[in-house]
């Protein structure tokens, strides 16, 4: 059984799958198919677009929103997501692609900075990009203190997203606003709005509303 293969994203690390391979319904499958069973993870991915404009400079809201975001990510790695990360403010860039270690994501929230407008359209179409070809649950979670640029581009972008699947959350200190965070994100329920002093806890938070499991028929 050691060379049981699993079938893996190549955007995904190898997991441990071996704790399988005593139960009793992968025996009964391997008796009857005269073959190993492979095992196949569920695919789970979510990318943290984080609003960097000028405005995120006031205060600790930037700081709040780097705390959250690596809270967030603990918090998704133990729920088996891969995380990717996004940064916007005049324009947008993909600072991580998706992974499951938190040591390069700490690094690149350490280096993010307040300037410049809210270009969150140009992320949310990064996003769209860098999920169409993956498999599985899809997620993004915006953090954003304002509104966008341009509000009609960032919802045509957050449409296409729905289009593929993926779900939105978005979540706003005090000076955003509330009827576009609920309008944003694909349901009222998976947005929120924070004082900035809790937008730490309140994006920590919007991790533990993650699906723990890719669909009903494995669940627990």
């Amino acid at each position: 059984m050691d060379k049981e293969k699993s079938i893996l994203n190549s955007t995904n690390r190898k997991r441990d799958l071996t704790r399988y391979q005593d139960k009793q319904w992968v025996k009964k499958l391997e008796a009857a198919s005269g073959k190993p069973v492979i095992m196949r993870r569920s695919f789970k991915n979510v990318y943290l677009l984080v609003d960097c404009s000028g405005s995120m400079a006031e205060g600790n809201k930037l700081e709040q929103a780097k705390h959250g975001a690596i809270g967030f990510a603990k918090e998704a790695l133990e729920k088996e997501y891969s995380v990717g990360l996004i940064q916007f403010s005049s324009g947008a860039e993909h600072l991580l692609e998706l992974q499951n270690e938190l040591t390069c994501l700490n690094t690149k929230v350490g280096s993010m900075t307040a300037s410049g407008s809210t270009n969150m359209a140009a992320a949310i179409k990064i996003a769209r990009d860098s999920l169409a070809d993956k498999a599985g649950k899809k997620v993004i979670c915006v953090i954003t203190d304002g509104m966008p640029d341009d509000k009609k581009a960032t919802f045509e972008a957050a449409n296409e997203l729905r289009m593929q699947g993926v779900e939105i959350m978005a979540i706003g200190t005090d000076d955003a606003n509330k009827e576009f965070l609920e309008e944003l994100a694909n349901r009222k329920d998976l947005s929120l709005k924070v004082l900035r002093d809790e937008l730490e806890r309140g994006i920590i938070s919007m991790a533990k509303m993650l699906p723990q499991t890719m669909d009903s028929n494995h669940g627990h």
